[in-house]
């Protein structure tokens, strides 16, 4: 398990372990925080060097959960499975029988709407949900 690390102007460092991240707290060399969910360190001091390795983020798509790795040639540091997003479809379906079931109300008529999405590609809710997803993950 590694920790990120940013530096005072909010850069991305290579990440470190966890015991010498309490070391940096304790002595004041830096500041924890947590950034969406997962727990961070801000340098306080300037880092001694900048060098990075390459990190590859690897993807293992599957119809109801999701591996994500990141990984360098050294270390693998994280390792994620997640609940893929199923539940748009049932959302839409829901969304458009309220709506039909709103036209047999008693209300004044309305005039239909022209079709704006004639002769446009037209990605589907439930892909495009899963798609950001991933790119938010990845992110």
């Amino acid at each position: 398990m590694f920790v990120p690390v940013v530096d005072a102007n909010q850069r991305p460092l290579m990440p470190t372990t966890p015991s010498r991240a309490r070391r940096w707290i304790k002595q004041k060399k830096a500041t924890p925080f947590w950034r969406k969910g997962v727990f961070c360190v801000r340098l306080n001091v300037e880092p001694s060097n900048r060098n990075y390795q390459p990190i590859a983020v690897g993807v293992d798509p599957g119809s109801k959960r999701e591996g994500y790795t990141v990984k360098s040639k050294a270390h693998t540091y994280l390792n994620v499975q997640t609940h893929a997003v199923d539940w748009v479809k049932d959302h839409v379906e829901v969304r458009r029988n309220m709506r039909r079931a709103r036209r047999f109300r008693n209300t004044p008529c309305r005039q239909n709407r022209k079709n704006r999405l004639v002769n446009k590609q037209k990605l589907p809710p439930s892909t495009k949900s899963r798609w950001q997803w991933k790119l938010r993950i990845c992110t």
